[in-house]
């Protein structure tokens, strides 16, 4: 359990518990420029749902090096889905940069489709969402509507990562929070934090050794890292297209 929320202003608290317990699943934004401390705040929102027990299952696609409960890394749509139907009670994903998945220029763009549609879906899983992002003008306009968003907290001073501006879109209400502290919780601040629609590919179980070769050179592997010779790879190469394509051939004989 942190210590660190035992100390914060408690109006802050109660006004962080009330956002997001007053709704099965809540959909929070946080802009600000680079520095202001917007990851670092959406963390610490984190720390207050888990201290307050409002949620009690975390994840991110921020790098995280320590914390006193568990966050999940996800950095993909599947596994972003996965969690939500295979983890029970209310959940909460911290997206960071969502500007870079949620890309205002790019608005058909398979993520953001995927992503925006799915919005909708996940949250019946009890999913809460914090978005952050720069500005909302890196960020598709489908995302910023009334009825996907709840609150927008906004960091504007980059000097001073104390001060947040709070704008509840559901009650109508407009805050200023200041003197707000560091998480307790270590993450990397360099990190991209990446989000794609889908994960790596896991590489299957191959019973032939020659596909097996050739499925991690065709996934990067270097020659040299396989221990073979050039030639070797190129002989693997002719076989199996040879094999494959004979097999086309006679599969488009037999159905003649």
């Amino acid at each position: 359990m942190t210590q660190l929320v035992q100390y914060l202003n408690r109006d802050f608290v109660k006004i962080i518990t009330n956002l997001f317990s007053r709704q099965t699943s809540t959909c929070v934004i946080i802009f600000g420029r680079r520095g202001s401390g917007k990851t670092d705040f959406s963390l610490l929102i984190a720390e207050i749902l888990e201290h307050e027990n409002i949620i009690k299952n975390f994840a991110a696609n921020v790098k995280i090096y320590n914390s006193s409960f568990k966050i999940e890394r996800i950095t993909n749509l599947d596994d972003l889905r996965f969690w939500c139907k295979n983890t029970k009670g209310k959940k909460l994903f911290i997206l960071d940069e969502a500007g870079k998945s949620l890309r205002r220029r790019t608005p058909m763009s398979s993520l953001n489709v995927k992503l925006l549609d799915d919005l909708q879906i996940l949250r019946k899983y009890k999913l809460s969402i914090i978005f952050i992002a720069p500005h909302e003008k890196y960020v598709d306009s489908a995302a910023l509507g009334s009825d996907v968003i709840d609150a927008v907290f906004i960091k504007p001073n980059f000097k001073n990562p104390k001060i947040a501006l709070y704008d509840d879109w559901l009650e109508g209400t407009s805050l200023t929070f200041t003197d707000i502290p560091r998480t307790s919780i270590n993450f990397d601040t360099w990190d991209v934090a990446p989000f794609t629609e889908h994960g790596p590919k896991k590489k299957p179980k191959f019973k032939d050794r020659d596909l097996e070769i050739l499925w991690d050179w065709s996934h990067g592997a270097s020659y040299k890292k396989l221990g073979l010779h050039p030639m070797q790879i190129n002989r693997l190469c002719r076989k199996f297209i040879r094999e494959t394509l004979e097999e086309r051939v006679h599969s488009s004989h037999s159905s003649a």
